[in-house]
C-alpha cells in the first residue's frame, strides 16, 4: 500500500499501470457492499494514489481528504489473505503516519535512511514519532550506503536509539535502473550485485515482526499527550 500520496512512486517501480475496479459483494444479512480491487503484479496486490492520477497530476489535498483516501485504500480495498500488508510512508512526521496509527494496529515500523548525519536528523525524529504514538519500531536500514553518503551512520544511530540494525543497501547504478524501468523486483534475481542484502534486510525484518507479535500480542491503545 503506497500511503505516499502526494508522491506515488510504487506503481512506477514495479511498472504496474491500469485503474483498480470497484466490485459489488453480498454480505451474509443480504447488503451490497462495493469493495476495490487492488491491481495485482507477480502476486504483489498495490494500492496507490498513481493508479487514480496521470503522472503529470498534482494531488492538492487538506488532511481530511488524506484521511478519507487512506481510509478507502485500507478498508474498502479487497486484499483477501495477505502475508503482510506492508505501507510505504512518505518521508517526515506528517499526517499520514497520525492516520495510520489511529486507523489500524500496526505491527510497527521500519525507518529507512542515509548514512549521513543530515538524513539522520530526520530519522532520529521519526523514531521518537512512532515512539510516542506506542507504534514498536522494528529496526533501521541504511540505503545508499558507500562512496557518497558515506557508511555505517544509520547502524550507529539505531545503536545509539537502542533499536535493532535491519541491514544495509548499497548505492548502486543497478537499483536506480531497475526502479526506471519499472523493474525493481529484479533485485532479487541471483546475478544482481545487491540481491543478498535485500534479502538479508526482508529476513530481518520478518524475523522482527515476529518476535514482536510473539512477546506482545495486544496491541497498545494510542496515547498522544
Amino acid at each position: 500500500m503506497d500511503a505516499d500520496v502526494y508522491g506515488p512512486s510504487i506503481p512506477h517501480l514495479v511498472g504496474a499501470k491500469g485503474q483498480p475496479e470497484v466490485k459489488q459483494y453480498q454480505t451474509n444479512d443480504g447488503r451490497t457492499i462495493e469493495r476495490i480491487q487492488p491491481i495485482e503484479v507477480d502476486g504483489l496486490k498495490l494500492m496507490s494514489m498513481g493508479f487514480m492520477i496521470s503522472e503529470d497530476q498534482a494531488v492538492i489535498w487538506r488532511g481530511p481528504m488524506l484521511h478519507k483516501a487512506l481510509s478507502q485504500f485500507l478498508q474498502q480495498s479487497e486484499w483477501g489473505e495477505l502475508d503482510y500488508l506492508i505501507i510505504d510512508m512518505p518521508p517526515g512526521t506528517g499526517d499520514v503516519a497520525l492516520t495510520l496509527s489511529q486507523m489500524v494496529p500496526l505491527s510497527g515500523s521500519v525507518i529507512v535512511c542515509t548514512p549521513q548525519q543530515v538524513a539522520l536528523l530526520d530519522a532520529v525524529k521519526a523514531v521518537s514519532m512512532f515512539r510516542t504514538v506506542k507504534i514498536p519500531v522494528l529496526g533501521m536500514v541504511e540505503n545508499m550506503t558507500g562512496e557518497i553518503f558515506g557508511r555505517g551512520g544509520a547502524k550507529q544511530k539505531a545503536a545509539d536509539l537502542g533499536i535493532p540494525f535491519l541491514g544495509e543497501v548499497e548505492a548502486v547504478s543497478q537499483i536506480r535502473e531497475l526502479g526506471d524501468a519499472g523493474k525493481i523486483g529484479d533485485l532479487f534475481a541471483a546475478d544482481n550485485l545487491t540481491s543478498n542484502s535485500v534479502l538479508d534486510v526482508c529476513c530481518n525484518v520478518a524475523m522482527q515482526v515476529a518476535a514482536d507479535v510473539a512477546s506482545a500480542p495486544k496491541m497498545p491503545t494510542l496515547e498522544i499527550l
